[in-house]
């Protein structure tokens, strides 16, 4: 073999590569497959009253024998179905255990909080009867509160349920002479949804 030959095939086969190089040493077949446009979105538990903020009752003077009656309506607003407990977390006055209370859950066509205009008891019916001092030592928390809801069973809260509650409450007429003065101290009436 002559130089000349020599010295080309070197540089034949270095031209040769280089094309190799350019056109990619290996064919590669590709695919792919998607799904699109996950997302989670966390539902809501939400609870308004018709009070705007306002005491159901706030009085001064009362005397043995007085009576009384308010209502309140709550309406669930929430996304998710929920279960409804109705409790406190005040403690009792002295004279809370002078004051018998009635608490009925119903519907009431009047929309003006605190009057229970037009108040109908519904198949629950009423939820609590007993002294303002008891109910305040008693259902002190959502875990002990009492069910509550539209419906029967109660608790079956969905968006757009409403219910009435009304307020019955009796300074008893045989509360002693020491009750004189007193007060039941400041306390809540707390509604508490959780998702069911």
């Amino acid at each position: 073999m002559r130089t000349k030959e020599k010295l080309l095939l070197p540089l034949l086969a270095i031209g040769l590569l280089s094309r190799v190089l350019a056109l990619g040493i290996f064919g590669v077949f590709s695919a792919t497959t998607q799904n699109t446009g996950n997302e989670i979105v966390s539902g809501t538990v939400s609870f308004t009253n018709n009070s705007a903020g306002q005491a159901m009752y706030n009085i001064t003077g009362a005397k043995p024998g007085q009576t009384l009656t308010r209502c309140i309506k709550a309406t669930y607003t929430g996304s998710l179905a929920a279960t409804v407990k109705l409790y406190t977390d005040s403690t009792a006055g002295p004279l809370a255990s002078y004051l018998n209370v009635t608490v009925t859950q119903g519907t009431d066509a009047s929309t003006s909080f605190p009057n229970c205009g037009s108040f109908v008891a519904d198949t629950n019916g009423q939820l609590y009867s007993g002294t303002l001092q008891s109910f305040e030592q008693t259902y002190t928390s959502y875990s002990n509160g009492l069910s509550t809801g539209p419906g029967a069973p109660a608790n079956n809260w969905t968006t757009g349920s409403a219910v009435v509650y009304q307020f019955v409450i009796t300074l008893q007429s045989g509360a002693p002479d020491s009750a004189q003065g007193t007060s039941t101290g400041v306390h809540d009436f707390i509604w508490e949804a959780h998702d069911a």
